[in-house]
């Protein structure tokens, strides 16, 4: 009879720690997603202000309120932002001719907000 209690035990303590872990890595890439697509709006309308092409890792902090390594850190994992070669911390917003699907900004709820088409302009859905 112990032996089956630790057994049921040792099982239950091994889903229960597989469960924690699986919720707060699901936690963590929901903020890494919504962080990233702050940066990558902000980056788009600095494109299509025709401000700047390229933005660097203080500019984005001060508009997203976001710590420059952890800008850096979701620029270099975003799949449409692109780093300059010759600076470690200014970015830009991938072309169009690098993307043939071309790029839609989604917001909280998972609206299409701003879409990126192949001309390379920005148009409202």
């Amino acid at each position: 009879m112990v032996h089956l209690i630790t057994e049921y035990l040792f099982t239950s303590a091994i889903v229960g720690g597989c469960s924690v872990v699986f919720i707060l890595r699901a936690i963590k890439a929901a903020k890494d997603r919504r962080d990233s697509n702050r940066i990558y709006q902000f980056l788009c309308r600095s494109v299509q202000d025709g401000q700047y092409r390229f933005r660097s890792s203080e500019a984005i902090s001060a508009v997203t309120n976001l710590p420059v390594g952890r800008i850096a850190n979701l620029c270099s994992k975003h799949g449409h932002i692109k780093r300059k070669e010759q600076q470690r911390h200014m970015w830009r917003v991938g072309s169009s001719a690098e993307s043939d699907a071309g790029i839609r900004v989604y917001d909280e709820a998972g609206n299409v907000v701003q879409t990126h088409g192949q001309a390379g302009q920005f148009k409202e859905p």
